[in-house]
């Protein structure tokens, strides 16, 4: 089994309070990379638009950078069964992205213009829905994946994949619809109270 300590003690900070949720997912995918021996790590939230589903990226690492980098939306017409793979077989494994029938719909849009030409994404889901990803990327050459990386992948999603929901929920909705819930007990907590005892 690999050696995912690097894994928990990041996701142990962010539980700490130590770091916030920016610095853990850089860390995350920063000790992914190292991990994997990879171009880029990513995490990737799903998302629904009006356009379809997309993979929006929350972080990016750049090995040869050294660096997080931004990255446009997985996204394309036909990309449902891409994501059915991830929630029914946990991962999506291709040494080369062009041929692999489920990434058609990222060739054009993000494979072509990153320059990717291997990838390894696994899954992460609750309660039977998915959620988002864990992406690994080669750039520039493709790459046959080993089992053992592809193990790892499933190892870090499932210790890393609560801690990235929580990073997510973690910060407070500031918009008067998130603070105000009509239900009696709701209301009755947000309800403004005297700031004193007098009764004169």
């Amino acid at each position: 089994m690999a050696d995912l300590t690097a894994v928990h003690e990041i996701c142990g900070r962010l539980d700490r309070g130590e770091i916030d949720r920016n610095e853990f997912l850089e860390e995350l995918t920063r000790g992914m990379a190292a991990l994997l021996g990879c171009s880029r790590c990513a995490v990737r939230l799903l998302v629904h638009r009006m356009s379809g589903p997309a993979l929006r990226t929350l972080s990016l690492y750049d090995a040869a950078a050294g660096r997080s980098r931004p990255a446009p939306d997985m996204r394309g017409a036909g990309s449902a069964a891409y994501l059915d793979a991830l929630l029914r077989e946990g991962a999506v494994v291709a040494s080369d992205v062009a041929t692999h029938p489920l990434l058609a719909p990222f060739v054009h849009g993000y494979f072509e213009p990153q320059d990717v030409r291997s990838l390894l994404d696994v899954g992460f889901s609750v309660n039977g829905v998915l959620y988002g990803a864990f992406g690994c990327e080669q750039v520039g050459d493709t790459v046959a994946w080993t089992q053992a990386q592809v193990n790892l992948m499933r190892q870090i999603s499932a210790r890393a994949s609560l801690a990235v929901m929580h990073a997510l929920n973690a910060e407070i909705d500031t918009t008067p619809g998130a603070l105000w819930e009509p239900s009696t007990p709701n209301r009755l907590n947000t309800m403004p109270m005297p700031l004193d005892d007098d009764e004169s």
